[in-house]
């Protein structure tokens, strides 16, 4: 695996790592090691990644859903410790207590995915404020501390929550409106094709506020959903246009025919 050659220190703690886990999860961590940003490969701790992939497959495997998510959908959307450039943590296996009765009472991930986005935020006691939060790109445990958010910072606290759960989900942007209003950041969740909310807002899915907004994206002004796994396409992320380490899928067409 070429990315163990780029790891530094962590290189032989990481051979000894895929060894030693199951065979199920050997899959899994060698996804994130091949695909991992290079300061995270030689920063993070092989525990940390070891527990972090043990808890995503527990979770997948308690969820009702769980036995439909694909492979590939659940080491892209489920297994990664973080979306873009926030502040790594350790926040799957405290959010998986918080929310998995509420996943599992929802019966399937339509309905996980409503009874979270409001009790996620309801609990946590964070909102959204452009001028409140300390910085755009928070970790879970920032906005929690700081109880206000971004659009980003609400999309971060939301994936990991659901992901902590089961439920494959990830962080999609646009860095210009077509009508040049700005930019925003949601979350999209797979429930056998992928759909959208907006973190922290009472609506259905597939119907928000940006709805209409989103339908009339371009080549000039596309949409980009986070992918883990490495492409040839760059996630924008306005709040520090010079980093480019995040991958990203064009989604641009699939909301011109929402």
């Amino acid at each position: 695996m070429s990315a163990l050659r780029k790891s530094g220190r962590n290189r032989w703690e990481l051979i000894h790592a895929l060894e030693g886990v199951v065979p199920e999860e050997r899959e899994g961590l060698a996804f994130l090691i091949t695909n991992m940003p290079q300061h995270d490969l030689v920063a993070l701790k092989t525990d940390f990644l070891v527990e972090d992939v043990h808890l995503a497959y527990q979770a997948v495997r308690e969820v009702p859903w769980g036995r439909d998510i694909p492979q590939e959908i659940f080491l892209n959307d489920i297994l990664p410790y973080t979306s873009v450039n926030e502040r790594r943590e350790v926040w799957r296996g405290d959010f998986h207590q918080r929310f998995i009765k509420i996943a599992i009472a929802s019966k399937t991930i339509d309905q996980a995915v409503l009874a979270l986005n409001r009790y996620v935020f309801d609990t946590l006691h964070v909102s959204y404020d452009a001028v409140k939060r300390p910085k755009p790109d928070q970790s879970p445990y920032e906005s929690i501390r700081a109880h206000y958010a971004s659009c980003t910072g609400l999309s971060i606290l939301l994936t990991d929550a659901l992901r902590s759960v089961g439920i494959p989900a990830r962080i999609v942007a646009i860095a210009k409106w077509p009508d040049e209003s700005g930019n925003h950041t949601w979350v999209e969740i797979w429930d056998g094709q992928w759909r959208y909310i907006g973190a922290a807002e009472p609506t259905a899915l597939d119907h928000t506020w940006f709805t209409g907004k989103a339908s009339r994206a371009d080549a000039r002004h596309p949409i980009y959903a986070v992918s883990f796994k490495k492409t040839h396409l760059r996630f924008p992320m306005r709040w520090v246009p010079k980093v480019k380490f995040v991958s990203a899928i064009d989604v641009t067409e699939e909301y011109k025919h929402r």
